[in-house]
């Protein structure tokens, strides 16, 4: 259907929304490349850890694979300072996923506890060059006032196919083991990588100005002017620090203390992946249409929720409970961060959210590890609430700074 536009432009009415043949076709690219890649999603993010205990990993090894995600994101200042001054961040995309995605075929033909956590670490390091890629990328694909309803719109299709996914990952691995799921994942994750390719890009002019070379002292001057921006990383270092704290504790928990099954783990990630579905759903839509940062706040404080209810009752209708919220809280951190960053800091996308990263991977290499050293000596329950009181600390922060801001601070401040 045609709508009017610009004149000598054509525009589409899409659900909803008038958009460009571009951007229609970019749509059309992502929604079918996020599908084939929800599999991967599924056993790479919700079952790798347990496949790895299940495989007679150890705790120690455990935190290794939680950890995992972040090495590689430390170094994500320097590959986004490479990307912008290339002005070309899409074969940093494509590249590093095509690569890593392949690497997943190791443990599916080497069940070794090993093999998880080598494999685990290259994937990872992969991924930290693709994320700032794919900050500076997104803008190149989605114009700003569709970016946030699309996002959310393309994730919400995959959500529909990851909640049977998570339950038939988990009765497959329960019948044949792991090596299946994790040889299908593989193969789902490189089409997947193939088809996101062929997304076009926006013409933009030739630069005048090269963008600085990456240096300690820029990004720091890049946050210490930015107030909102400094807020908001210390509440997310705070509880970006719980959630990791607690991450590996939560496979442990499930796997070592409850006794559940691959296929009983299956169904706690059908709620996680339900209450993902169902946030992607709304928080698409409050992203375009409404301040941003209460949507943010949410998702923040699901990750003070989620190990107050591990620590505190400890069952499986907690652990369900918690999956869903869970849920909640990824779906928002997901694509609510990278919507806040577009608004704080236009034109800097990629070095800001490279500062996230390199932030997570600082609290993503510590949190894993140092909650995994102690398991041997305190309890998991009192690990858990000191991780749910790092989260509320960052709630509070995020609170705070939203209040302020809301007393005269702008809404972008780059």
């Amino acid at each position: 259907m045609q709508a009017e536009g610009r004149p000598g432009r054509a525009r589409l009415l899409k659900f909803g929304m008038v958009m460009s043949p571009r951007v229609w076709l970019n749509a059309r690219i992502d929604l079918a490349a996020t599908c084939l890649f929800s599999l991967f999603n599924v056993v790479m993010n919700q079952f790798f850890i347990t496949f790895a205990l299940k495989q007679g990993a150890s705790n120690a090894e455990a935190g290794l694979l939680a950890a995992a995600p972040a090495v590689g994101l430390i170094f994500s200042p320097l590959w986004a300072a490479l990307i912008e001054r290339s002005g070309k961040p899409k074969p940093y995309v494509v590249l590093p996923n095509l690569v890593g995605r392949l690497l997943i075929l190791l443990p599916a033909l080497f069940p070794d506890p090993q093999v998880y956590v080598a494999t685990a670490f290259a994937f990872q390091l992969l991924m930290g060059i693709q994320a700032p890629a794919y900050a500076a990328f997104l803008p190149k694909v989605y114009p700003p006032d569709l970016r946030g309803r699309l996002m959310g719109y393309v994730r919400m299709a995959s959500g529909v196919l990851m909640i049977p996914m998570s339950y038939l990952v988990g009765v497959w691995a329960e019948a044949s083991g792991p090596s299946g799921p994790l040889a299908a994942a593989s193969l789902m994750g490189v089409a997947s990588i193939l088809l996101f390719q062929k997304m076009k890009l926006r013409k933009e002019p030739p630069r005048r100005t090269a963008p600085p070379r990456f240096s300690p002292r820029s990004q720091w001057e890049l946050v210490k002017s930015n107030r909102p921006l400094a807020a908001f990383l210390g509440a997310t270092m705070f509880a970006g620090f719980g959630n990791m704290l607690a991450y590996p504790l939560y496979q442990i928990f499930q796997v070592s203390y409850l006794g559940l099954s691959n296929t009983e783990i299956g169904l706690t990630r059908v709620a996680y992946f339900t209450a993902l579905l169902l946030t992607y759903l709304v928080a698409g839509r409050m992203l375009d249409r409404f301040d941003i940062r209460y949507t943010l706040l949410a998702g923040i404080g699901a990750y003070a929720v989620v190990p107050m209810l591990y620590g505190l009752w400890g069952t499986y209708e907690a652990v369900m409970l918690g999956n869903f919220i869970q849920g909640m809280g990824e779906a928002i951190w997901d694509i609510g961060i990278l919507a806040f960053i577009f608004r704080l800091a236009p034109g800097r996308e990629g070095a800001v959210f490279s500062i996230h990263l390199m932030l997570f991977g600082i609290r993503g290499t510590v949190g894993p590890l140092l909650s995994t050293g102690l398991s041997g000596h305190l309890t998991l329950s009192w690990m858990l609430l000191f991780a749910s009181a790092c989260g509320w600390i960052g709630t509070l922060l995020f609170a705070g700074g939203m209040l302020r801001r809301g007393r005269g601070e702008p809404e972008s401040a780059g």
